[in-house]
Parts: C-alpha cells; sequence; structure tokens
C-alpha cells in the first residue's frame, strides 16, 4: 500500500488508533512491483530484513509471498478465491502462515454479476467476459462464469487476454459471434490500469458492459453500463486489525479470513442513452449510485 493513496494513509491511521505509533512500534516499508516476475525478489528483500508481516494486495503478490516464506505471517488484502488457488486449507481455519480479507465470495458473486446483466437486459442470450491469462486467479473466475451463464439461460464466451493490443480483436470476435453484452474482470496488471482504453473500446463496438468492479463514483471506470462489486473502503482498516493481533502473537493459521460485507452497483445513464437502453426501474431503485 502506497503512503501516498488514500489505502495507505486509512491503514497508517487505523494502525494509530490502534495504538502503535510508526517510527516508534513499527516500521512501515513499500515495495511495488511493475511485472510479476520481479515480487518474488521483492518479498526475499523484505524476509532478509526480518519482516514481522508481510501484508500482499492481489493475487500475484500473494502467490509471491507465499512462493517465497512459510515462516513470515502473510496478510491477503484483497485475496481472490484464497482456498481454491491452494493458499489456505479453508476460510475459517487458514492453516501455515496466511491469513487476510477476500475481494469477494467467488462463484456466488460471479453468479450475481449475471443476474443483474440479465435483470438490466432482459433480451441477452450471450455473454461475453474478458479476463486476464496473465493473472494467477483469473483461470478460476473464467470457470465460475461458465459454470453460472447456464443457470440465468445465457451462453457464455469466455475471452482471456494477455495484453491490451489483444482487446480490440477480442471485442471484434465478440461481435461476429453475437455478444450481447461484455463482463470485464478487474486485474491489478492490465484491465484496471488499462480501464479507459478497454472500456472506450467496448462502448465504440456497441456492447453493453458490466466492470466487476465498483469504484462507486464510476467515474474512474467510463465507459461501463453497469459496474458491480464489493465495498473496499474499509479494506486497509481491517487490515490493522489483523495486523495488531498478529503483532500481539495471534497465528495467522488460528484467524479466520473475512469476506466483504457489502457490494455496490453503480449505474451510467449516461452510457445507457448512447447504447439506446433503458434500464429497468428494479435496477435503478436498487443502484448505490445513479450517473446522470
Amino acid at each position: 500500500m502506497n503512503r501516498n493513496l488514500p489505502g495507505g494513509r486509512d491503514f497508517l491511521a487505523a494502525m494509530k488508533e490502534l495504538g502503535y505509533a510508526e517510527g516508534r512500534d513499527f516500521v512501515y516499508e513499500e515495495r511495488s512491483w511493475e511485472r510479476q516476475d520481479e515480487a518474488p525478489e521483492m518479498v526475499r528483500e523484505l524476509v532478509r530484513l526480518k519482516a514481522n508481516v508481510i501484508i500482499a494486495a492481489g493475487p500475484p503478490s500473494i502467490v509471491a509471498a507465499k512462493s517465497v516464506t512459510d515462516r513470515v505471517p502473510i496478510l491477503m488484502m484483497y485475496s481472490a478465491e484464497p482456498v481454491a488457488m491452494g493458499l489456505v486449507r479453508s476460510l475459517n481455519r487458514p492453516g501455515g502462515n496466511i491469513t487476510g480479507l477476500t475481494w469477494d465470495h467467488g462463484f456466488e458473486t460471479n453468479l450475481k454479476a449475471l443476474e443483474l446483466l440479465k435483470e438490466t437486459l432482459p433480451k441477452i442470450r450471450r455473454v461475453a467476459v474478458i479476463w486476464d491469462a496473465t493473472d494467477s486467479v483469473h483461470p478460476v473466475y473464467a470457470s465460475y462464469y461458465e459454470k453460472a451463464a447456464p443457470r440465468v439461460s445465457l451462453g457464455l464466451i469466455s475471452s482471456p487476454v494477455r495484453r491490451l493490443e489483444d482487446v480490440e480483436p477480442t471485442l471484434a470476435r465478440m461481435r461476429k459471434e453475437r455478444a450481447d453484452a461484455l463482463v470485464i474482470l478487474p486485474s491489478g496488471q492490465l484491465t484496471v490500469p488499462k480501464r479507459v482504453e478497454i472500456l472506450a473500446m467496448a462502448l465504440r463496438e456497441r456492447i453493453p458492459t458490466l466492470y466487476a468492479y465498483s469504484g462507486l463514483s464510476g467515474r474512474d471506470f467510463p465507459g461501463a453500463l453497469l459496474h458491480f462489486g464489493p465495498n473496499l473502503a474499509n479494506m486497509p482498516r481491517r487490515a490493522a486489525a489483523y495486523v495488531a493481533r498478529i503483532l500481539k502473537g495471534a497465528k495467522p493459521a488460528d484467524i479466520p479470513i473475512e469476506q466483504p460485507d457489502k457490494y455496490d452497483l453503480v449505474v451510467d445513464l449516461t452510457v445507457a442513452r448512447k447504447l439506446g437502453i433503458t434500464i429497468p426501474p428494479s435496477v435503478l431503485l436498487r443502484a448505490d449510485r445513479v450517473i446522470e
């Protein structure tokens, strides 16, 4: 977490509220990678510095941390399907040196996203999903969407991409295969940092899109008809509570993993108008934010 960004500031503020003064009670070291293959060496450096806790934000960082150490406690900040990925034994009893917070509720969250699309666009028959083939957890999510689609009477086009240049031809193929709507899965390597470009391409193709991340304001994700995902605002503060427990002697193996308790739905009516779509009142009433 960057101390200059809201997440880092919230974490440090929460540590202070819990009675831990930076510089007196703990030292806060930051490391960030641009390529996933850089992550393991950064973890090794933290281990050499005798870190008491390693906070790993997303799945690639968590996987890298686990590959390096089974001794130093690892706190997952935004983990995704840690049981399915073999990172922990169970959510209630993680075992090993890893605990923390999950990004969502896995299959149930993916099913809910498709249900929202179907409620918003009742006539759709086929949905495409763009996912990042370089993200360690995205194949798991892709399999969940394949399982969920028949439950809401939808066909599915699963479309892995590896770089921004893959997206435009992928969208063109979706159109040829008659995709009626699109889901974009968030990844820290591609679909979040390149979200503006990707959503602009989808809008040019006139494909109604659900971006599977809320961002609540929606302003950072222009071009998506719907934004749906967990509310992450409190996660840095919850992470601080985990760190405090570990510093007091609690073992990660015995600390249950928490799942989010609130999801946000954002509806962008500016996109709806561009696509000639009328949003059903039932969806608007459930939205946490409507962009006019």
